[in-house]
């Protein structure tokens, strides 16, 4: 069974044979690259190196001969290996290359500085490295030039796969327009027969009531506002609402009273004007009961001073169910047939009210119907996207607002007409203002058919802004600025979980400052804390962007490092960190010496718990060595 090192191999190599740049002629794509390296660093070779199973073979090369060495000769295959910038100032000085032929023999290497170069899924393919026959110091700046000519050699090497890459995007973008044409196509026609039916429907029905139903289940949002009667009970029965309406049709309010106590206060009659109305018959009883109540007549009569007036009702109401279909009561909605015009004129009025809540209230509103064509829409559609309510009325959605508000908002709206209630959040950008916008699509449904949807939209972007200053308040250190230890435990997790699928080695570092508690009690808190800022900085500035440094508690930190070769790359990476802390401190406009222990683990194979312990026990092992000092130890696999 191949180890994971091999597999890692085996992908690495495959990923370079898939370029299929190996034995290309050279071209001067390359050659430019490798002319800049030995014209800028003054060096006699420089090479763009592919190192493949069993040799390395050069793209590139200028002040070399051969176009390919054996992969054992070759110090480029330790960059790869290593996945980092490798500098050997002297390979005399080096056990690794000392008796290597190309350092004892021609071209008698004695200075080497390789930078990898990857494929696009992130594969070391190779280097471009430069080769100095004399013993030489590599500087900051120098390795930054190095790593940037290499990022634009990897660019090039693999510009190939990067433009077959977007032209199958655009081929694939093509394939989906042509299919979402043809869905819009087809479901345009099933919109359509649907529509012809509900038209069917439609013709069957009364102009007047009609204009009534259609409107009834959005005139019970404002309550208070229309001329319906609205009487509401809780799941035991007690009366919890009478609106405006209601309170007229009765002549009195809201009272404690059970069902069977109902049709003798309120004076419900049969439909005769005569007959008291039996418990089971009353529609809000009858609807309690899960029934759904449509139409149904009664007579109230209402005391007038002395006499009384007579009016015939329609009823209608169903169950309350919770979002768990729990019982939560039940509604009736009472319409006054007796005064049929006015009640027309009610509802006119009802309707202009509405428009001037809607327009006035901070939302969007809308009414589209099953062809998706706005039946209502409010100002603020004006306000938010420059475009008049007026204007969108008998358009569709993709007519009125565009593709790209439509597009995102497609399934939700289907699914809306398939009968389910949805909702979805969506990031705009109009008019100059970006907004986070909340929506709700509730289907309107009449008979078990949907004849609608209705839309409210909120400008959500103030909460979700809130909600992300809530995590970054719970995710970092507040007096460092550095992830905290909630967010340092949910990286750590992170990092293993791609080192074990990549089968890269990683390192955990624990540091602590010596003697802080003295700097605390000596200088004062506030001395201390811009000692641990200080610190935090130079920590941060001294190890990889990719890398994770955390305050954990007090003068605690913690360093996650992600892709570290071996052991003994992390006791490299312990003298710059010691290195980095070695200038004085400035501590109110004194200098001050403060120094850290350091204890790092290493694991090929990284386990959390068997890292933490490692650098738990490699710190310890500093401080009691005196501080001031870095133990490297190799954690045990898991």
């Amino acid at each position: 069974m191949l180890s994971q090192q091999d597999l890692a191999e085996d992908e690495r190599v495959k990923a370079l044979h898939a370029l299929g740049v190996l034995d290309t002629p050279q071209e001067d794509r390359f050659d430019r690259f490798t002319r800049i390296a030995a014209t800028a660093f003054g060096a006699p070779i420089a090479l763009v190196s592919l190192v493949d199973a069993q040799r390395q073979w050069f793209k590139s090369r200028i002040g070399m001969e051969p176009s390919e060495t054996p992969r054992s000769m070759s110090i480029c295959s330790h960059t790869v290996a290593l996945d980092d910038l490798l500098v050997v100032p002297d390979t005399h000085l080096d056990e690794r290359f000392a008796d290597n032929p190309l350092v004892v023999g021609a071209p008698f290497m004695r200075f080497y500085a390789g930078q990898p170069v990857h494929s696009v899924d992130g594969q070391p393919l190779g280097t471009l490295c430069i080769i100095d026959q004399q013993p030489r110091q590599f500087s900051d700046a120098e390795k930054r030039m190095l790593r940037d000519l290499a990022q634009m050699v990897q660019d090039e090497l693999n510009r190939s796969v990067l433009v077959a890459a977007r032209d199958a995007a655009q081929m694939a973008l093509r394939e989906m327009n042509v299919q979402l044409e043809r869905r819009v196509e087809d479901r345009t026609r099933e919109l359509q027969a649907k529509n012809r039916l509900l038209e069917k429907e439609a013709q069957q029905r009364a102009q007047a009531q009609q204009a009534l139903v259609q409107k009834q289940e959005l005139l019970d949002a404002l309550l208070e506002s229309v001329d319906v009667g609205v009487v509401a009970c809780g799941a035991d029965g007690t009366l919890s609402l009478f609106n405006r309406a209601a309170r007229d049709l009765h002549g009195m309010d809201v009272a404690g009273l059970t069902a069977a106590q109902w049709a003798g206060h309120y004076q419900l009659f049969e439909e005769d004007g005569l007959t008291p109305l039996d418990e089971a018959r009353i529609p809000l009883a009858r609807a309690l009961r899960g029934e759904r109540v449509k139409d149904a007549p009664m007579v109230i009569l209402r005391q007038d001073g002395d006499g009384h007036s007579m009016h015939r009702i329609l009823a209608s109401g169903r169950a309350l169910k919770g979002p768990n279909g729990e019982a939560l009561g039940a509604v009736v909605a009472m319409q006054d047939v007796t005064e049929l015009t006015a009640s027309r004129a009610r509802v006119v009025e009802s309707e202009e009210r509405l428009r001037t809540i809607a327009d006035n209230v901070p939302a969007l509103i809308a009414y589209i119907d099953t062809d998706l064509r706005y039946g209502f829409a409010n100002l603020r559609y004006q306000e938010w996207f420059g475009v008049k309510s007026a204007n969108m009325l008998g358009k569709t959605v993709l007519e009125a607002m565009g593709e790209a508000f439509f597009a995102p908002r497609r399934a939700a709206l289907e699914r809306c007409l398939d009968g389910h209630a949805s909702a979805l959040e969506i990031e705009e950008e109009r008019r100059g203002r970006r907004r986070v916008i909340s929506t709700t699509y509730l289907p309107h449904v009449r008979d078990g058919v949907v004849q609608g949807i209705y839309v409210l939209s909120t400008d959500a972007t103030s909460a979700r802004e809130y909600e992300r200053q809530l995590h970054a308040l719970a995710h970092s250190d507040h007096l460092t600025g550095l992830p905290n230890r909630r967010s340092y435990e949910e990286r750590l997790v992170q990092a293993i979980a791609r080192a074990r699928r990549s089968a890269m080695a990683m390192a955990l570092v624990y540091l602590d400052v010596d003697h802080f508690k003295q700097i605390n009690d000596t200088l004062g808190h506030a001395s201390g804390d811009a000692v641990l800022r200080e610190f935090a900085k130079r920590l941060s500035a001294t190890v990889r962007a990719t890398d994770t440094v955390a305050r954990l508690a007090g003068d605690e930190f913690v360093i996650v490092l992600e892709q570290v070769g071996s052991a003994r790359e992390c006791g490299r990476i312990a003298d710059k960190l010691l290195e980095a802390l070695r200038a004085d401190f400035l501590i109110d406009g004194q200098p001050r010496q403060v120094t850290a222990s350091i204890g790092i683990a290493w694991s090929a194979h990284p386990e959390q718990s068997a890292l933490a312990h490692a650098a738990d026990e490699a710190l310890y092992k500093s401080k009691q060595a005196g501080r001031n000092t870095a133990s490297v130890l190799v954690a045990s696999a898991g």
